[in-house]
């Protein structure tokens, strides 16, 4: 009962600090509030990470770290995360591949499976160079597309395209996977191998509209290929206006992703 109150107290302390901007007390005493099992505290000091890392400063990356580390140490997957894309992109401390493998792994242990995509897209970066590389990306990347992942399914897919035409069919039944999961970008690469050809049956009307439609998703190279088709009256009859309404679509900005 004492340990509760106390971390209550705390709790209190840090939330009354955050609410003042004093960021550096309000850590102090929410990570306190945390260690002593406050739920509540977990919660904030969380926020206050997220927001320390976004500040894209140095004092904001370290606050952010001591506030994911806490967290991390008592199961949070989604701190796990951040920390590990700390280590990736060198936020803050020192560019370290296998630390955040180790965060992302940490993560999917802890249940998140954006753990395992990420996990798989830092081993990505090897896969064309390195016959165990693609092998342990692939896993990962599965592990990911079976939790629900859809773009996980793209890379899967890509990663299969090496003109072999019988990884050409498998990577569209990737692609297709994606489509159906949701993953607009999907489409895009589905119809590049419909208008090739190579181990999957051709079909240029298949192709078009899945670029229609991934195009009319707001995707960029989706409306760049049209636009590129109908300037030159490739795959479909010649049509400046519509070219011109393509490549307007392609220079708008996509949203950014967010972290998580």
């Amino acid at each position: 009962m004492e340990e509760h109150r106390a971390a209550d107290r705390l709790y209190r302390l840090g939330r009354d600090y955050l609410a003042i901007r004093n960021y550096e007390k309000a850590g102090r005493y929410l990570s306190d509030a945390v260690i002593r099992g406050s739920r509540r505290a977990a919660r904030l000091l969380f926020s206050l990470g997220v927001q320390s890392f976004r500040q894209r400063t140095r004092d904001g990356y370290a606050r952010a770290e001591d506030c994911f580390q806490v967290l991390a140490d008592r199961g949070s997957a989604e701190s796990c995360l951040y920390l590990g894309f700390m280590c990736r992109d060198g936020c803050g401390r020192r560019h370290d591949v296998r630390a955040a493998f180790d965060y992302f792994n940490e993560a999917y242990q802890l249940g998140d499976v954006r753990g395992a995509f990420q996990a798989g897209m830092l081993i990505l970066r090897d896969a064309r160079r390195y016959e165990e590389a693609q092998a342990a990306a692939m896993e990962w990347l599965s592990i990911a597309a079976d939790g629900g992942i859809a773009e996980a399914n793209r890379h899967i897919g890509l990663l299969l395209c090496d003109n072999v035409a019988e990884h050409h069919a498998k990577a569209l039944q990737w692609f297709l996977r994606g489509i159906r999961d949701g993953d607009v970008r999907s489409r895009v690469y589905a119809a590049d191998l419909y208008l090739s050809g190579l181990g999957v049956p051709k079909n240029e009307r298949a192709a078009l509209e899945l670029l229609r439609q991934a195009a009319e998703a707001g995707d960029r190279k989706a409306n760049a290929i049209l636009g590129d088709f109908y300037a030159t009256g490739t795959h479909v009859a010649w049509d400046r206006e519509l070219a011109r309404v393509y490549y307007e679509r392609a220079e708008r900005k996509e949203p950014e992703k967010k972290e998580l």
